[in-house]
């Protein structure tokens, strides 16, 4: 093409887009010169609103703006050892307003993923950078080089006075993990202590290959409360497995001396528990007469109440499916293990579902309610049941020794122990269940005279919980919560 024909097409080109621009621009005028018909009124709140709009939101943003504080975008980068802290380079915790201590909070912007840690200013930690412990990153779902949004956290801690850590295994059995974090209590300690928590927390032990989440406290934690964990100031905490049914045989130690026979047991939203325990059993006679004694606001005799939470419990342990081995053993001046009959004619001294000829725990109920009716003794042999329920745990061991099950005593009494060979409970208790990281002891009292002291010292030796019950309701669930749930109580080393 020659340079004339070029600009005769570069001309022809430029003569079309003016016309365009010309049609283009007409239109606009002749639109504009078009009346508009709107009301004052609504005209007006066009021109009102928005500027309104904008100052209110500038208002509110500026109010979050100053309660939140200020706030940096750093970079992840993690390190071990760190024990729940996490570092922040000097001068961008000084804009943070963070010193040593205070607590920092860290939001991924993008998913919402919200966490907390004591802060550490540090001189040695790049510009850009905040370096925590890996566990904690994988705890709330951040990795490394994510960039988050941290600030200062405002709120107050809770102060916690009970917390219940939930452990959960990720390789090896639930006993395994509940064993493990008891065999290690002081390591466990260490690796918890000053790490501040809150609602639906959970880190990753790898020392022991387990997630430790916070079961529950008091106070309760929710939203964006939290808490920090200052074993200095509990007495003890409390270890259960989360989430994971774990099987455990049971030795259940009644009281049947006389005083059991006092009548002062109030009878008190127990409906369900009848209903259970119905409908395993309300075809036998004796259980059926049983269970008309207990009319709701009346007072009933608290071997009868005793007999009913034994019963309830046995309907939950069976009723798990487990094939739980569960003793129970009547003591007053002596302690007395019931006898079952299993399959080929054998005797054992103790109910394994499954193996015995018994057609369930209403044949069961039977022979715990043919017990009662022989209390005779005005003596409570507590020693000699708990030295039964010792050798009961032994025989099991031999028995199975590679089911490796724990085991829950749970020992009620309404009196005071005042007959023994061996030593008094307390010592037998501490002689023979201190050392086993396997075996927890509940104890159970109720009644105005039972021992309140001597009970709690019996569960402390055992890593259990004293309980005092002051209705049949209230005996009623907590039996029930112990026949679902192994707890184990751990003094603060």
């Amino acid at each position: 093409m020659s340079e004339k024909d070029e600009e005769s097409e570069n001309l022809e080109e430029s003569s079309e887009k003016e016309i365009k621009k010309l049609e283009k621009l007409e239109k606009k005028e002749e639109e504009a010169e078009e009346p508009v018909e709107e009301p004052e009124e609504e005209f007006k709140e066009k021109l009102e609103t928005p500027a309104e709009e904008v100052e209110e939101t500038a208002e509110v943003k500026e109010k979050v703006a100053k309660e939140l504080g200020p706030e940096l975008k750093l970079k992840i980068a993690t390190q071990e050892g760190l024990s729940g802290y996490a570092l922040i380079n000097e001068g961008e915790a000084q804009k943070l307003n963070a010193m040593e201590g205070s607590v920092v909070e860290f939001e991924d912007p993008l998913s919402g993923t919200w966490g907390v840690a004591l802060a550490r200013p540090d001189i040695d930690t790049p510009v850009g950078e905040i370096v925590m412990e890996p566990s904690l990153c994988e705890a709330v779902g951040l990795d490394e080089d994510f960039e988050v949004t941290v600030r200062k956290f405002t709120g107050k801690p809770q102060k916690i006075i009970k917390i219940v850590f939930g452990v959960e295994a990720l390789s090896g059995s639930s006993e395994d993990a509940i064993q493990g974090v008891v065999a290690a209590k002081e390591k466990f300690q260490e690796f918890m202590d000053h790490r501040v928590v809150f609602k639906d927390w959970v880190l990753k032990w790898a020392q022991k290959e387990i997630n430790i989440h916070i079961s529950s406290t008091e106070p309760s934690l929710s939203g964006k409360q939290i808490g920090v964990i200052n074993f200095s100031e509990l007495k003890d905490y409390e270890v259960k497995p989360w989430r994971a049914a774990v099987p455990f045989n049971a030795i259940l130690l009644i009281d049947v001396s006389k005083s059991m026979l006092t009548q002062d047991m109030t009878v008190k939203n127990i409906t369900p528990a009848v209903e259970a325990i119905k409908t395993l059993g309300a075809e036998v006679p004796e259980l059926k007469e049983f269970l008309e004694q207990f009319k709701e606001g009346e007072k009933v005799k608290r071997v009868s109440g005793a007999v009913f939470a034994a019963l309830l419990y046995l309907v939950e342990k069976v009723g798990r499916g487990y094939g739980e081995k569960i003793a129970v053993i009547t003591y007053s001046e002596t302690a007395d293990p019931l006898t079952f009959l299993m399959t080929g004619g054998k005797k054992l001294p103790y109910f394994h579902p499954g193996k015995s000829k018994m057609s369930g725990v209403s044949q069961l109920g039977r022979l715990i309610i043919d017990r009662l009716n022989k209390v005779s003794s005005s003596h409570t042999n507590m020693s000699e049941a708990l030295v039964e329920a010792y050798n009961m745990i032994t025989v099991w061991e031999k028995e199975a020794a590679e089911e490796k099950k724990p085991s829950m005593v749970v020992l009620l009494s309404d009196g005071f122990p005042d007959l023994w060979e061996s030593g008094p409970p307390v010592e037998i208790a501490h002689k023979y269940y201190t050392d086993r990281k396997d075996v927890v002891i509940f104890t159970v009292g109720i009644g105005s005279e039972v021992q309140e002291r001597i009970m709690e010292a019996i569960a402390n030796a055992g890593k259990g919980i004293f309980f005092k019950a002051e209705d049949l309701g209230q005996l009623l669930q907590w039996y029930q919560k112990l026949a679902r749930d192994l707890v184990i109580r751990l003094e603060v080393a």
